[in-house]
């Protein structure tokens, strides 16, 4: 017995995976087929009193016939409290436009084809309800009227005989003619809610099964929703290409199905965004779970054609518990948490938290408030002195942004820069910056022309990528005259290695007008000579970190004395960054570092402070920076 209803469980699973599901179509594009029907029943109501006449029918009985018709016609069209309702008046309108014109004809075999064509049409609709309809119309007139009037439904004997066994038989006859109608109903409704390249779920029969889920949660069991973003999918795409794109996205695909239970969605959101529903829950420790399986899978390498290609993923869990919680809720939830994960390093799970909307409402009051920053100049440059180590005179300065809030006070770059990266608005900003810092560089190689004094400025991800970034700088130089040697642009580590391709050449660019670069952070990214020697870097910046770890033990030191070693070999420049005692300091000069910055000697200080330590040849800083603490 188990067998057998097991076997008539996957039976009808595959029926109803076969048929339509019946969902409902878009306001606009259900109008508009609906619109296209109901005029269809007013042509029959003209073509059918013409063909009456033709026929010999007297005028009265022609209009006995359609006046009815019209009479569906004027009403479908009317206001009805649902889509279904008004759908299923114009269903019966058209079945009974064919039983018209079977009447009028008298009954022949040829007239029955038009409930063929009609109940075809209804599939348009994409709704169970009026399709059905239709067919129970089809088998209640011929039966009925077969019945009583026979030779105005039937032509033959046989039907005339036993009008109910052939209304069933026609019933059959009109289902089996609309099987194409009914496939082709099913395929539309396929594309319309799945992903066209993965054949996942998209976001609308997500949607809909996450509030099938809620509806039907009991209050001790969890929904949980997690939306998926993967990391580094963008340089697969940049690099390899769109087809590789596509296969890679496939492949994330299969293992994200292998990593789920059988009755959970798994749904592509659009680009490399995914979401996953995971139904009936016992506790939020089954949504982690899930989470953490689908990073271990991930995090094997993908094969694409010869390639061996690695990409993570951070992922937001959302648990939806007792309460009024919507599909809409769950999802906005999740995506809130993933953004979460992401701005803490990526390839990691986070779940979500009330506070997290809170951050995100404050997020696009920050976007918002830049964008007014940026039009009524509420930004500064100060400028942070780079001391020469040999002999504590100030070599040059690195410019730093500072955002002076009219609400907030002074903001944290912190909190404000990757804003500006993620909105694009860092390239106006950058570029500001940049202007800024040279036109002051100017002002101080004119009031000083005994001094050398160079700037750096840094350059962010962002930057790198926009096209116009050269002649941005090629500008600044003519317009300021500054000497180009004396300006160095700064690029983080990991920066430098994303997209390589482009940034050598842009970084070539940059060199032939005759700036220095540098690389920003080094040690806390790849660290590999091979890209040391081909980017043509003529600067590094020892990271904070490693200054910090310095009188710690001698492998520390050893990490810091490595770097410095390094850079000698292939004539850099390094400069240490976060020197905050007279221990750091030391140890940095022992190790032969060339130049240092940091609070042990000044914080960043506004221009006219700045120019106030030009005024000496020799600067004794770290009295200074204690009055500045």
């Amino acid at each position: 017995m188990a067998l057998l209803g097991r076997a008539r469980g996957e039976i009808a699973e595959r029926v109803r995976n076969i048929l339509p599901e019946g969902r409902a179509l878009s306001d606009d594009l259900w109008e508009r087929r609906h619109d296209g029907l109901v005029r269809l029943i007013w042509a029959h109501v003209l073509g059918l009193l013409l063909f009456g006449l033709i026929r010999g029918y007297p005028l009265g009985h022609t209009l006995i016939d359609v006046v009815p018709l019209a009479a569906l016609a004027a009403l479908a069209k009317s206001t009805f409290p649902s889509r279904r309702m008004r759908s299923s008046v114009a269903a019966v309108g058209l079945v009974a436009c064919s039983a018209v014109l079977v009447h009028l004809s008298g009954g022949a075999i040829e007239a029955h084809f038009h409930f063929f064509v009609m109940v075809g049409l209804l599939s348009l609709y994409q709704e169970w309800l009026p399709f059905l309809l239709a067919i129970g119309f089809v088998v209640l007139h011929h039966g009925v009227l077969g019945a009583i009037f026979p030779r105005g439904v039937y032509g033959h004997p046989a039907a005339i005989a036993h009008p109910w066994t052939w209304a069933l038989i026609h019933g059959l006859f009109v289902l089996a003619a609309s099987v194409a109608n009914i496939l082709a109903w099913r395929l539309n409704e396929h594309q319309a809610l799945h992903d066209g390249l993965t054949g996942l779920p998209n976001r609308v029969l997500l949607t809909d099964r996450i509030e099938h889920a809620l509806d039907r949660r009991d209050d001790n069991r969890l929904v949980g929703v997690l939306f998926l973003d993967l990391d580094g999918f963008k340089s697969v795409n940049d690099t390899m290409g769109h087809a590789a794109g596509d296969e890679l996205l496939c492949e994330v695909t299969r293992r994200l199905l292998g990593a789920i239970r059988l009755g959970d969605t798994c749904a592509r959101l659009g680009g490399d965004e995914f979401a996953i529903l995971l139904d009936d829950l016992e506790a939020n420790g089954a949504a982690l779970h899930a989470a953490d399986r689908i990073l271990e899978l991930l995090a094997e390498p993908f094969l694409l054609g010869r390639h061996k290609v690695t990409v993570s993923a951070s992922i937001g869990v959302a648990l939806c518990m007792a309460g009024g919680a919507t599909a809409d809720d769950a999802l906005r939830n999740a995506d809130m948490a993933m953004y979460s994960a992401k701005r803490h390093g990526k390839a990691r799970v986070e779940i979500y938290e009330p506070a997290m909307h809170a951050a995100l409402l404050r997020q696009v009051e920050l976007e918002s408030d830049l964008k007014v920053a940026l039009e009524q100049h509420q930004f500064a440059v100060h400028y942070q002195p780079i001391v020469n180590l040999t002999d504590n005179s100030v070599h040059g300065f690195e410019a730093l942004l500072r955002w002076q809030h009219p609400r907030r006070g002074l903001v944290s770059p912190a909190e404000f820069i990757p804003r500006a990266e993620e909105t694009g608005l860092i390239v106006p900003l950058g570029a500001w910056v940049l202007e800024q810092a040279a036109q002051q560089l100017a002002a101080w190689q004119w009031a000083h022309p005994e001094r050398v004094v160079e700037m750096s400025v840094n350059l962010s991800a962002r930057q790198l990528q926009d096209e116009g970034l050269v002649g941005i700088v090629s500008s600044v130089l003519q317009e300021t005259g500054i000497d180009p040697a004396r300006l160095t642009l700064e690029i983080t580590e990991s920066t430098l290695m994303s997209d390589s391709w482009q940034n050598e050449t842009r970084l070539e660019s940059l060199h032939a007008l005759g700036v220095k670069l540098a690389i920003d952070d080094f040690g806390t990214g790849y660290s590999a000579m091979s890209y040391l020697r081909r980017f043509r870097v003529d600067v590094l910046k020892v990271d904070k970190s490693f200054v910090d770890e310095l009188l710690r033990g001698p492998e520390d030191r050893a990490l810091a004395a490595a770097v410095v070693t390094m850079a000698r070999a292939v004539h850099m420049l390094t400069v240490a960054e976060g020197i905050e005692s007279a221990g750091q300091l030391a140890t940095l000069q022992s190790l032969g570092c060339d130049l240092g910055q940091g609070y042990y000697f000044s914080r960043p200080l506004p221009a006219e402070a700045a120019g106030d330590l030009l005024m000496t040849e020799r600067m004794v800083l770290q009295s200074r920076a204690t009055q500045s603490a």
